[in-house]
Order: structure tokens, then C-alpha cells, then sequence
């Protein structure tokens, strides 16, 4: 064992390494001030006064930083939580469906359940409100179920008038006409919102109001001032905790003023006045700690020097941990809360800088708009839950197969737009872009149950679909349409075509009013036969639309669009008379009329149907109403009162197109259906597998079982005709009898 003195030629000490000597003095001076006169005492406790008063400073003045740093942090964290509840609501106010459901074609069903619903339950505002261009309120709903007009026309009524009046004049200040003569709005989505902090029902509340505009927009706009969403949210606990989870403190309170020993921040509105005072514990209170400890600092200077030190490292801790909240929340503030993906004010943002990069220019670059197709049957069918489920799944899926250095936003609720490098086309498509497909469309596991999975997408490059980014997104939607208007489950590349068949499309809509008021509507008739004698028993009434430059148009071009433009109501109102009319001529032949949903759950339906026949006399069990399964999904009241009133009063009444979609047979039992229609999807199969066979039996067994007549539709062969006949469907339809043709050319009596 080697001698205790060679053990401290190694010590180190203060940094350096001391040898024996310098241990010695130190050793000796130590003593000395243990032995040391009384006169040195008072010396000696001046220098600790001063270190301690000199310490004392330095914590206090950190103190005071520090705490000025929590006021700085809080306020920009207030006004990010500020600007996020703007944000979520551009997602629903600025999009071309809320601009065509509030203005074009206004839909108070959409309206409810778009505001009431789904933004509702995306954040929660506690009062919403929509605010027609004459201050008119054409919309209102509270969290609680309570009235809220009362609420809403406070704010109205309150300084945020002038918000709105700001956001009403950039909103006419942006937009201009095109050389057509076609409205636009060329402005920016900042200059059409507003927030500010108010006393509403006496409750701190923030108020948030954004115009409702068409985005990404092509799409016809009107020359007047715009409907404004208006969103509350009071300030309350809850609220309080989503801002206190993003801060280092450890309460936050609202109070009318600064109770002593808090730090607080002025919440003022736009006016200057001032609403309530946002108070919490100040994070460092280490002078107070120092304070306590005088008592003992002449016994301990050792420990006052630890406690010291605890509270810089405090300071310290806290300052690094501040520093991260504030980097979360900026992150917070421009990413979605439910993929992690960028909200669509960043992704522009971001995507602007990348496309303005040198890299990129030499490269070019690639827009992905992905839809998933099925979110509102998910939502309808398995509930929100699981239509949140397959956002996430489907947000984890894109990131693991395109890596996280990709930017995607998702700039809707089941929207999302992804930038990639270089010019993807029919002779250079990225293998991961491949993939990314393939994965989007297996399906997903929620609570145990497979969920079906479906995207479209349409894909637009850069420069040579467009300039900018707000260009290569249109043109990308552009070509998402086109997408599902093909079918959905794929992608389409956009090409400059796709922007002439959109002008077509446009000019077709223009041409459907004028149809309208000119009678450019006929309706051809397609023979329903007895299976066993060919015996036309009922004729079906089918659309087509005769324009005077273009010919005969089929109804698959001019339906779709008049439904965009609103039309549809009076065409299916105009079907219906003509064909009850037509029929009341044929004898005992009787006419069958395609009913779409809207029409028929519109109110007085029944009563409309039961005046045709009255008026023009042809009797209720000669009209048949073929109706398709997506009505049946709705499964409310007013739709089965519709059903039992048709029912009561002897109208046939077919179920179109079963076993093509969501429909299951709890749909039979719940509705009167006397008629299957069995699609021509499997009509067409026959002969060609025995499970397609089997299934077509299983089909008429059923409508059999639930005594329902059957309609074989879409027969063209002789072998198809003897198999049904066989399987014992009782009435037919299709080329091998006739093809659809006018009235004059049908054989049936033409009506006076």
C-alpha cells in the first residue's frame, strides 16, 4: 500500500494538478482562517455579504429575464393558438365544395352538417355561425346544443364589425374578370380572416371569422360580398390546458388583474381594450429561496453556495426548456395535428421556397393530389373514429414510403399534396410513387374489422403545368377529377386537354340552362317484358338530352354536370311528369322512373307523385320507382315515412342495382321494396363462372323469400334470357328485346 502523501501528487484541484507543496500552503491557509483574530471575522463576513449580495443580483436580474422570456413566449404561443383556430377554419370556409354549397347552389343539409358535424368535431368551437353579405345569419350551433343566434349577433353587434367589413372590402378588392367575363378572385386567403379577443355571453372568448371563397377555385364565382364563417371559443379550463401543454408553467389562470407573486399578459382586442389578464407561477422563484436561507448563511456558507448554484442550473434548465416549447409550438402551429404533415398555408409556404431553388429549376419537380375516395362511406358506415383511423393509417403509410425529407401537406379533410423531385411522366414514373399506390389501396384493420381503402390522385409538374404552386395544384385537381370521374382507385397525369374538356364541361353548363328553358329534353323508353311470353310489361324512361348543334347527348356527359350546376332538381321533376304523362296513354303498359336520393327525400315527394297521377290519370300500380342503394343508407325516418306513403298508395316501388355496394339485407326488412332490380354487372357473367351463376340464384332466391318481384336488367343473349327464365325471374330487360328509343319509334302510344 503506497504512502497517503503520494496520493496527492496526483489530485487535482481548480483545474490543474497540484503537487505536494501547494496542498501544504493550502492546508496552512485553511487553518489559518479557522485561527485567525477576531478582527478578521467582520472581514471576512463583509466579503460574504458582498458575494452574497453580488450572487444575490446576478439570480435576481435572471429572475427578471427569465421571466420576461416567459411573457415573450406566452404571448407569441397565444397568438400561434390564435392563428391555428384560423387556420383549421380556412380548411372549411376556403374550398370550392363550401363556396358551391353556401353561394353557387346553397344547401342548408350540407351547410349543417359541413359546420355543425364535421367542423364541430374537428376543434370544437364552442358558438359557429355563418354570416350572409347582408349580416344576415343563415347559420348557427353551439357545442352545448343551445341557441346560439343570440351569441352570434353580439359579436356582429361588438367592434369585430369592423374585422368583418375589413375582410368583406379585400374580398371584392380581389376580384377581377377574366377575358370570358368569368369572376375570379386573384387575392390572398391572409387578407380574408380575422380574430381578436372578446367578452362574449361575459366569457373571455376568442372570435374568429374567415370568407367563404373557392380554393383552389376554377370554378364560376358571383360579384358580390362574401358569406363569412364565424367561430367562438371561450377561454375556458379546457382551453387553457391545450395552451398550458405547450408551456413549461405549471397553471394558467384567467384574472382581471396580476394577483401578487404572478406574471401575466394583457389580452386586448383590436380596439385596445382591455379583456382579461392571463396570469401563471413565474417558473424561477429562486430568490425567494435565497432569501430564506439568510438565517443559516453565517452557519453554512457551503450550502447558500449549493443552493445558489441550484438555482442558476434552475434558470438554466428552465431557459433550454422554454426554448424547446417554443420550437414545439411553432411546429404545432404549422403542421396538422393528425398526420404530422404541413398545414396548407406551410405547404405553400415551403413549396414555394423549394420550386424557387436552383436544384429544382434545373430538375423540375412533381405534384401528387391525393383523394382518398371512400372517407364519407367510412364515416357514414363504421362511424368518425374509424374514418380518423384511415386518415392516420393512410398519413403513416405515405411517410414510410416516401421518406421523411418529402413535404406533404394535407390541405383538407381527406386531401393531401405531396412535392417530389423531377418530372414524373408515362416514360419516367419513381418507383416509389409506384408503390405508394399499391399501399394506398390495401385495405385497413380497425377494432378487428377489414376497412375497405381507395385513393385517387391526379399528378401535374413543374414548370410545365405551372408557374407556381398554386398553379401545379389546380392543374394537379384538374386532373384528380378527371381521375374519378373514370373510375377513382388510380391517378392520371395532367395533360393540356384536360384544361380543354374542362372549358367544354363549362360551356355544356352554360348550354344545360337553355335546355331547360327550350325544351331540349326527350325521354326514350326501353321495354320491362314478362320472362315467359316477352310481353312488354312496364317501358323505362331514359334521359337524353337533343341540343340543336351537338345532336343526341348522352345522359352520362350533361347528368354530372348539371348536378353540379343544380339543375338536377328540375330535371328529375321533369322526368317524372313526362314520363307519368306518356304512360297515361299506353293502356295497362306501365312507365318506370329512375329516382335520384335528393329527389326523393325532398319534402312533399309522395304528395308531388300522387298529384302527377291524379292530374294526367294513369293509376298508381302502373308507375314504378326505381330507387338506388345510397338512399337506403340514410336510414332516417323521414326516408322510410317517404317509402310507406308510395307504399300505402299502391306505387311499385324497385331497388336498383343490388349487391353493387354498401346495401346488405337488413335494407329489405327495413324497406317496403316490392321489385330487385339484379344488375346487368352480373347479368353479364352468365355462363361465364358458377360462382357469378350461383350468386345471380341466390339473388332471386332472396327476392323470392322476401316476396319481391325480379327484373333481370342488361340481357343480350339468348343463353343469359333462358338461365333467368330458368332461375325464375319474372320480368326482363335489355338489347336482346329493343334498345332505349323515342316515344314515336317505342310502339307506345305517343301522349297527346
Amino acid at each position: 500500500m503506497g504512502n497517503i502523501d503520494d496520493k496527492y501528487d496526483e489530485t487535482v484541484y481548480d483545474g490543474g494538478r497540484l503537487d505536494r507543496e501547494d496542498i501544504v500552503k493550502r492546508r496552512i491557509g485553511i487553518n489559518t482562517l479557522f485561527v485567525a483574530p477576531v478582527a478578521v471575522v467582520p472581514v471576512l463576513f463583509t466579503i460574504v455579504l458582498v458575494v452574497f449580495g453580488a450572487v444575490f443580483i446576478k439570480v435576481w436580474l435572471a429572475e427578471k429575464e427569465t421571466a420576461q422570456r416567459e411573457v415573450t413566449a406566452v404571448s407569441r404561443i397565444f397568438d400561434s393558438y390564435r392563428q391555428s383556430l384560423v387556420d383549421e377554419m380556412e380548411r372549411y370556409a376556403a374550398s370550392n365544395a363550401a363556396y358551391i354549397n353556401i353561394v353557387s347552389n346553397p344547401d342548408p343539409d350540407w351547410i349543417a352538417d359541413r359546420f355543425g358535424v364535421d367542423m364541430a368535431g374537428d376543434f370544437s368551437p364552442d358558438y359557429s355561425g355563418l354570416i350572409a353579405p347582408s349580416d344576415g345569419l343563415t347559420f348557427s350551433a353551439s357545442k352545448s346544443g343551445e341557441p346560439a343566434q343570440k351569441v352570434i349577433r353580439e359579436v356582429l353587434n361588438s367592434d369585430f364589425a369592423d374585422a368583418l367589413q375589413l375582410i368583406r372590402n379585400n374580398y371584392l378588392a380581389a376580384l377581377t374578370a377574366n377575358p370570358d367575363g368569368d369572376i375570379l378572385f386573384a387575392g390572398d386567403l391572409a387578407d380574408l380572416n380575422g380574430s381578436d379577443v372578446f367578452r362574449v355571453n361575459g366569457i373571455p372568448s376568442l372570435v374568429a371569422a374567415f370568407a367563404v371563397v373557392p380554393d383552389p377555385g376554377g370554378i364560376p364565382m358571383v360579384y358580390q360580398e362574401p358569406f363569412i364563417l364565424i367561430s367562438i371559443f371561450e377561454l375556458n379550463d379546457r382551453r387553457l390546458a391545450e395552451l398550458l401543454s405547450v408551456l413549461p408553467v405549471e397553471e394558467l389562470e384567467l384574472q382581471d388583474k396580476t394577483p401578487e407573486g404572478m406574471i401575466g399578459i394583457s389580452l386586448k382586442n383590436a380596439a385596445g381594450s382591455k379583456v382579461a389578464q392571463l396570469v401563471w407561477n413565474p417558473i424561477s422563484r429562486a430568490t425567494g429561496v435565497i432569501m430564506s436561507s439568510i438565517p443559516v448563511l453565517f452557519l453554512s456558507l457551503g450550502t447558500i453556495l449549493i443552493m445558489v448554484l441550484a438555482a442558476l442550473r434552475q434558470i438554466t434548465q428552465a431557459k433550454s426548456e422554454l426554448a424547446l416549447q417554443e420550437r414545439e409550438a411553432r411546429r404545432a402551429a404549422s403542421h396538422d395535428s393528425m398526420t404530422g404533415f404541413t398545414t396548407r398555408a406551410q405547404f405553400y409556404k415551403e413549396a414555394e421556397r423549394q420550386l424557387a431553388s436552383e436544384d429544382v429549376r434545373m430538375k423540375g419537380a412533381s405534384l401528387v393530389y391525393l383523394d382518398l375516395d371512400n372517407l364519407k362511406e367510412v364515416n357514414d358506415i363504421h362511424g368518425h373514429m374509424a374514418g380518423d383511423w384511415l386518415i392516420m393509417s393512410q398519413a403513416v403509410r405515405i411517410r414510410k414510403r416516401l421518406g421523411p425529407d418529402v413535404l406533404i401537406g394535407r390541405i383538407g379533410g381527406d386531401e393531401f399534396v405531396i412535392l417530389v423531385e423531377g418530372r414524373v411522366g408515362e416514360d419516367h414514373f419513381p418507383s416509389n410513387l409506384v408503390g405508394l399506390f399499391d399501399d394506398l389501396i390495401e385495405p385497413i384493420e380497425f377494432e378487428g374489422r377489414l376497412i375497405d381503402a381507395s385513393c385517387s390522385a391526379g399528378i401535374a409538374r413543374f414548370p410545365d403545368h405551372g408557374r407556381g404552386i398554386l398553379d401545379i395544384i389546380r392543374s394537379a385537381d384538374v386532373a384528380l377529377q378527371r381521375c374519378k370521374a373514370e373510375g377513382k382507385r388510380s391517378y392520371r397525369l395532367f395533360d393540356n386537354r384536360m384544361d380543354e374538356e374542362r372549358c367544354e364541361r363549362r360551356q355544356l353548363r352554360s348550354e344545360l340552362a337553355t335546355a331547360l328553358q327550350d325544351d331540349q329534353f326527350e325521354l326514350f323508353y326501353q321495354s320491362i317484358v314478362v320472362s315467359g311470353t316477352g310481353e312488354r310489361a312496364h317501358a323505362e324512361a331514359l334521359i337524353r338530352w337533343r341540343h340543336p348543334e351537338r345532336g343526341l347527348v348522352s345522359p352520362g356527359v350533361f347528368l354530372p354536370i348539371a348536378k353540379e350546376a343544380g339543375f338536377t332538381s328540375e330535371i328529375d321533376n321533369w322526368v317524372l311528369e313526362r314520363a307519368i304523362r306518356d304512360a297515361s296513354n299506353w293502356g295497362t303498359t306501365g312507365v318506370s322512373v329512375n329516382v335520384s336520393s335528393s329527389q326523393f327525400q325532398k319534402e312533399g315527394f309522395a304528395e308531388h307523385v300522387a298529384d302527377l297521377l291524379m292530374t294526367y290519370g294513369l293509376s298508381a300500380d302502373q308507375l314504378l320507382l326505381e330507387i338506388t342503394e345510397d338512399l337506403v343508407l340514410e336510414e332516417d325516418q323521414c326516408t322510410q315515412k317517404v317509402f310507406a306513403e308510395l307504399r300505402d298508395m299502391n306505387i311499385g316501388l324497385a331497388i336498383d342495382d343490388f349487391g353493387t355496394g354498401y346495401s346488405s339485407l337488413s335494407y329489405l326488412h327495413k324497406y317496403p321494396f316490392n321489385t330487385m332490380k339484379i344488375d346487368r354487372s352480373f347479368v353479364a357473367r352468365i355462363g361465364i363462372s358458377e360462382e357469378n351463376d350461383m350468386l345471380v340464384r341466390t339473388l332471386l332466391g332472396i327476392a323470392k323469400v322476401m316476396g319481391m318481384k325480379t327484373i333481370g336488367e342488361g340481357v343480350e343473349t339468348q343463353e343469359q334470357r333462358d338461365f333467368l327464365v330458368n332461375a325464375g325471374c319474372e320480368y326482363l330487360q335489355g338489347y336482346l328485346f329493343d334498345r332505349p328509343a323515342p316515344l314515336a319509334e317505342s310502339g307506345l302510344k305517343r301522349a297527346s
